[in-house]
């Protein structure tokens, strides 16, 4: 009889669900009190602060445990902004877009291309 779990990684989905749970904890948590600097002036944490946090614990989480590639937990930060609201989905992805990225994106896929054709 073979073992039909032998592929499955309980450490890696555990810490993928617990970024989740950061994530819902801190995201829907009812509103926080004001912060208060030493000079005594109040900041109020809005709705899209406490998502940017939550946010940043999820994608925190799955970095420090690597439970998916790098590259999956930066396009979630991105996908999350967009759909929870916490910032417009043009301002989200346009880090994405910035040409030094586009350079090595492409700087990697022409490396590709030599390497898979023999060129190199």
């Amino acid at each position: 009889m073979t073992n039909n779990n032998a592929g499955i990684s309980w450490s890696r989905i555990i810490f993928i669900l617990v970024g989740v749970f950061l994530f819902a904890v801190v995201y829907y948590s009812p509103p926080w009190p004001d912060a208060i600097d030493p000079l005594g002036k109040h900041f109020a944490l809005s709705k899209e602060a406490k998502g940017a946090l939550a946010v940043f614990l999820l994608a925190g989480t799955w970095w420090v445990f690597e439970v998916v590639p790098i590259g999956v937990t930066s396009l979630a930060i991105g996908i999350l902004q967009a759909l929870f609201l916490i910032r417009p989905a043009k301002v989200a992805f346009k880090d994405f877009m910035d040409p030094s990225v586009l350079f090595i994106f492409a700087s990697v896929v022409i490396g590709l291309v030599f390497t898979k054709s023999g060129l190199t």
